[in-house]
């Protein structure tokens, strides 16, 4: 097979699905920061790849634990045993987290994890009695994942619009873009107003309906990197309590 690199040259034969048929790079290596194609260049991973790759490219100590673990078994059903590692990360990722939050619940990924947290909130719900909450607020513009139940809650057209005749559209409030704002507000009363959204949001759509909201606590894919004023957090627990 012919490797070549060619940034923009039309994608050779591939049994792979890509999402456009631009031509990528093979990679060879990944260390730290770095990656290097077959030809030897490097590249700088300024975004740690899909923003998963935080700790960099080959860690040692990680090929380490993995090699390890795979050396004694690669796969255990967790219906069926129980196993010493998963068990220490969950103790360790307890002892991170507020008081009173003390289970672990692991997943594959983002989307994942948005979708057991929206069955989690509603099977609380109906376990005390609250079965009208349904509804989950969200904010526009948002990411929150692309499987069905998160692309319900996602804000960004692109790539909700599409499936949109197939799934059930929650309610969504403004994302606290105050650098956008021109207004004579500071940003503490800008944050305030825009936590009072959700007040509204909630009272107009039923509060005995609404089940839960969900934000980003700092922006990602559709706001990259956007931070609310501290008034907003704040206001936002209190407006949920």
């Amino acid at each position: 097979m012919n490797k070549s690199n060619t940034v923009g040259a039309p994608l050779e034969q591939s049994n792979l699905f890509y999402q456009n048929h631009t031509q990528r790079p093979f990679l060879d290596v990944a260390r730290g920061v770095y990656m290097w194609d077959v030809d030897g260049k490097r590249y700088l991973d300024a975004s740690s790849g899909a923003m998963v790759s935080n700790i960099g490219h080959s860690d040692p100590r990680v090929l380490e634990a993995m090699q390890a673990q795979m050396s004694k078994a690669t796969f255990a059903y967790r219906l069926h045993f129980r196993n010493e590692p998963a068990e220490q990360l969950a103790t360790l990722t307890a002892s991170l987290m507020p008081e009173g939050l003390d289970r672990v619940f692991f997943v594959s990924g983002g989307s994942e994890a948005v979708e057991s947290a929206l069955k989690l909130a509603r099977q609380f719900a109906v376990a005390t009695g609250a079965k009208s909450r349904w509804k989950v607020i969200s904010r526009y513009p948002s990411y929150h994942g692309c499987t069905m139940g998160a692309l319900a809650l996602t804000g960004y057209a692109p790539l909700a619009n599409p499936f949109a005749p197939m799934m059930r559209e929650m309610p969504k409030i403004p994302t606290p873009t105050c650098y956008l704002d021109n207004d004579n507000y500071n940003d503490h009363e800008r944050g305030l107003r825009y936590a009072e959204m959700l007040r509204e949001e909630i009272l107009q759509q039923g509060p005995e309906t609404v089940l839960a909201f969900i934000m980003e606590p700092v922006g990602g894919a559709s706001t990259g990197a956007l931070v609310a004023p501290d008034s907003y957090y704040g206001r936002i627990r209190e407006i949920c309590d």
